[in-house]
């Protein structure tokens, strides 16, 4: 049964007030419509689960910001959209699983050990956005797991993927143009 905007405001003006019941019924009431939406641009339903989950988990951290009287459904819907769209550009740039494995390595040059390269690295990490760098470097070289990152930055794990995933790419980015330099050395 639909939630009409009336009934939706009144849940509002009850989960601020931190009323865990009003928030089940919400979650009850817009989980499935919310999963189907986020299905329509994930083409996953266990990533449209993740998401709509994580949506839920922020609206009840953010509960005491929800406008009194006024129906949490676009705010939900707008929330659910924006975290599939990250999660889209974040997921799909690469996925190892799906490269197909080749009979012969290509044989790539190994330039850890030339001594400009973790300079040149350490410069690059250190002009990433501050969340990214955070994160990245909290994974790489502190060796923390992911939900153990997402502690200390208060977010979720898979924000913290999505730093990671965007500070990998913008490394690769950052790093192409000196690929041809590493190699004449």
């Amino acid at each position: 049964m639909p939630l009409h905007s009336e009934l939706l405001g009144s849940l509002s003006d009850r989960i601020r007030q931190s009323d865990e019941d009003a928030f089940d019924h919400l979650f009850r009431q817009c989980y499935k419509p919310l999963v189907a939406y986020s299905f329509r641009f994930l083409k996953s339903k266990e990533e449209a689960k993740d998401i709509v989950q994580d949506v839920f988990v922020k609206l009840w951290d953010i509960r005491l910001t929800l406008h009194p009287g006024q129906s949490p459904s676009s705010l939900l819907y707008t929330m659910v959209r924006n975290a599939s769209l990250n999660n889209l550009k974040s997921t799909r740039l690469v996925d190892i699983d799906t490269i197909p494995e080749q009979e012969e390595a290509l044989e790539e040059p190994d330039f850890r050990d030339h001594p400009s390269v973790p300079i040149l690295l350490s410069d690059m990490v250190k002009g990433l956005p501050p969340r990214q760098r955070e994160a990245f470097e909290l994974s790489r070289f502190g060796g923390l797991t992911h939900e153990e990152i997402a502690k200390k930055m208060n977010c979720t794990p898979r924000t913290v993927n999505n730093h990671i995933m965007a500070a990998l790419k913008n490394l690769k980015v950052r790093l192409e143009p000196h690929m041809k330099l590493l190699r004449d050395l």
